[in-house]
This record gives structure tokens, C-alpha cells and sequence, in this order.
């Protein structure tokens, strides 16, 4: 059996260990937000910095109270309780205190309560009585138990937080998205996108994803950029990974995800062609994102179906009215690419 820590020891390092369980849970939250960031804000974060921050705070919960002794020990100033600990306690007079054996459990006293000309068990008896003694109704200070590792439970929580946070880390420095496609892949699945925008544009175009955020992503609260009538248009990775994996793998990530990368890169195209108006090019893109799908492999069917979703969502998914699509993007309307034929788009 070993010796236990004195108890003003242990409490301390209890309250000090329910502190750092807390701040252990809230780095946990930070690596599992991380997965939810956008693309390009993780892409500027990466996840080893917060492996980095939890070590920092098993390091300060290990080794900082002894830094700060030796500090102490090294200066001239007071090495006894700071301030603030005093107060925690309950004021000046508990800077010393004793253990009394009081019915059989060890509580600790402050000791001016145990000294003066009184008989020292009426003073103590006075102290216990106390409205404002924190000892009163059963709270008492925590006798020590002996224990062979008495912080061997405190090190068994540090390693397994940071075995935890490790595991997630690895897990998220691993590429995902469009940073796990090769560079042949990412290569053949641009030429791809550049060909069914240049059928729109009805000239040679040449579709980039944007993996450094530059021209589009959250910064620029854009999933796509194209030049009116040039021949050069950007997307999103989120957007191309989508494409590409219908066109390659024939995966279909959601049914809404999926038409949404459509209609943008629809969109995107009939800008190429020299539309200007957002909202015009998101009713014409809308009805050339179905021949697009078909080239990249939905069925005519499951394409129509997606675009007539990015139609009735218009509304809920335009923040800015520029891209709420005219009155006459309808059926038979004025902007119906193809008037003839039945259904929209």
C-alpha cells in the first residue's frame, strides 16, 4: 500500500482534473467540428494543429503546476496559497490549516481555530457550528484513501483523450473528396466538365476546380465563377469531387447534391455562352443541367427530376434576388430553351 496525498493535495488536484475534463471535452468538439468546416476552411486549418492543442493541455495539466513552483521557488515572493486560491477556500485564515479527527473522519480546520488561550475542543466545536463553516450539513473535506498510483487514474484519462483526438486526426489528415482523386483522374474528370460546358457555350471552354479557394469557395460565398463569354470557368472541389463521382464511380453522393453540381455547372456554362443574368442563367442552366446528366449518366428520367428540384428550390436557395429566376423560366415561357417540347425543364 502507498501513501496517500494529503488532502488539501488531492482536492486540489480533483477540481484542477474536473477543469481539464472539461477543456479535454471541448477540444473532442473542436476535432469533430472540424469534419463539418467547409472544404476551403479546412483546407487553411489542418488538423495536426489540433492534436497539437491537446497535447498543449495535457502538457499544462502535467507540468504546469510544477513550472509554477519552481518559479516560485526560484523568486522572492510569496510561495504560500495565491490569492485566488484563498478566496476558493474561503478567505485569509485558511493560508494554514490542520487535519482533525472529528467522529471518525479526517476535516480540515484553519489553524487559528485551534490556537489561543480557549480550550482548543471548544474552539473547534465553535468552528464547526458555524452558519458559514463549509463543513456544516455532512460537507466534509474528502478523507484519503491509500493507493498504490494515487494520478495513476488522471494519466489513464490524458493518454486516452489524446489516443482519441490521435485516432480522429489521422482519420481527417487521410485526402478525402476531391483531394483523394489522383491527378490523372482530376485531370480526366476537368476535360470531362470543359467538354459539356464548351457544347453549351458553343466554343472551346476550359473548366478548373479550384482547390486553392482563389476564384471560388467560402471566402468568396460562390460554388462557381465563369467570364461572360470568355471560355475559362471555376468550381468549387465539393462540387467537382460530386461530379466526378457520378461520371466516374456512377455514384450518386444525394439526390440533391448531386442536382445542385449539375445546375451549377450548368450555370456556369451559360456564361460562357454570354449570359449575363444570374437569374437567366440559372433558368437556362437549369434546363441544359438535364442533357447533362444524361452525358454524365443519370437516366433522362432521374436528370429532369433533379432539375425540376433546383427550379422549386430557386427561390429558398437564392439569398441574393439577382439569382431568382424570371417569370417567364417556364414551360412554353419566354425563356423555355425548348418551346416545343413538353415538360420543364
Amino acid at each position: 500500500m502507498g501513501v496517500a496525498p494529503p488532502p488539501e493535495l488531492d482536492y486540489a488536484l480533483r477540481r484542477r482534473a474536473r477543469t481539464y475534463r472539461r477543456a479535454r471535452v471541448a477540444v473532442l468538439g473542436l476535432v469533430v467540428g472540424w469534419f463539418f468546416l467547409p472544404y476551403e476552411v479546412k483546407a487553411w486549418i489542418p488538423a495536426w494543429l489540433v492534436f497539437i492543442l491537446a497535447v498543449a493541455l495535457e502538457a499544462e495539466f502535467f507540468a504546469g503546476p510544477w513550472i509554477r513552483e519552481r518559479r516560485r521557488q526560484s523568486g522572492s515572493g510569496d510561495r504560500g496559497p495565491q490569492p485566488r486560491d484563498l478566496a476558493d477556500l474561503g478567505g485569509e485564515e485558511w493560508r494554514d490549516v490542520h487535519p482533525v479527527e472529528v467522529e471518525g473522519e479526517r476535516r480540515l480546520v484553519p489553524i487559528e481555530w485551534l490556537t489561543g488561550e480557549e480550550d482548543a475542543n471548544e474552539r473547534l466545536t465553535e468552528y464547526l457550528e458555524r452558519p458559514e463553516s463549509p463543513f456544516v450539513e455532512g460537507e466534509r473535506a474528502p478523507a484519503p484513501t491509500a493507493t498504490r498510483h494515487p494520478y495513476r487514474r488522471y494519466v489513464l484519462e490524458a493518454l486516452a483523450a489524446l489516443a482519441v483526438v490521435a485516432a480522429i486526426v489521422f482519420y481527417a489528415a487521410r485526402p478525402h473528396g476531391w483531394s483523394a482523386v489522383s491527378s490523372t483522374n482530376q485531370a480526366r474528370a476537368e476535360a470531362v466538365f470543359s467538354h459539356e460546358a464548351a457544347k453549351i457555350a458553343g466554343h472551346r471552354a476550359q473548366v478548373r476546380c479550384d482547390t486553392s479557394g482563389k476564384y471560388v469557395g467560402f471566402t468568396q460565398d460562390a460554388d462557381g465563377l465563369a467570364f461572360v463569354g470568355g471560355n475559362r470557368a471555376y468550381l468549387t472541389p465539393g462540387i467537382c469531387d460530386t461530379l466526378y463521382q457520378l461520371a466516374f464511380k456512377h455514384r450518386v453522393q444525394s439526390f440533391s447534391r448531386t442536382g445542385r453540381a449539375i445546375a451549377v455547372l450548368g450555370h456556369e456554362s451559360q456564361h460562357l455562352r454570354g449570359v449575363g443574368n444570374e437569374g437567366l442563367a440559372n433558368c437556362y442552366g437549369f434546363q441544359s443541367g438535364v442533357q447533362i446528366g444524361v452525358d454524365l449518366g443519370l437516366s433522362r428520367g432521374t436528370a429532369h427530376a433533379m432539375m425540376r428540384e433546383q427550379l422549386a428550390t430557386n427561390p429558398q436557395d437564392s439569398s441574393d434576388p439577382r439569382y431568382l429566376v424570371p417569370a417567364g423560366c417556364s414551360d412554353g415561357g419566354q425563356y423555355d430553351l425548348h418551346p416545343a417540347a413538353t415538360g420543364f425543364p
